[in-house]
């Protein structure tokens, strides 16, 4: 497993961007108390979701308004795109990516 960070440096309703191996960088979001991960690049242009605004469980892109449930990176507002979910680990106060899943 790969610390990515530890739960207290996300904010709650907000995003934070960490890297991960190869280059990668991760895009960390707390909703009510859950963390949530996604490919920090929007699948439309690469734009940087960690940095987006979030509305509920949604975060909008910056770039060019493309909106994605943190949760599972569906998109909200053009169906059958998303977001890459990225699936972590949380154990005791710290945020872990599972290396198995990164080499899959």
């Amino acid at each position: 497993m790969i610390k990515l960070a530890n739960v207290t440096d996300v904010p709650e309703g907000r995003g934070i961007v960490v890297p991960a191996p190869h280059g990668q960088e991760i895009a960390l979001f707390k909703i009510k108390g859950q963390i949530y991960a996604l490919n920090n690049s929007c699948p439309h242009m690469g734009g940087p979701l960690g940095e987006g605004e979030i509305e509920g469980c949604v975060v909008t892109c910056p770039w060019h308004g493309w909106q994605f449930d943190v949760k599972d990176g569906s998109c909200v507002n053009m169906p059958g795109e998303e977001a890459e979910h990225i699936p972590i680990i949380i154990k005791n106060g710290e945020i872990f990516l599972n290396q198995d899943e990164v080499n899959a």
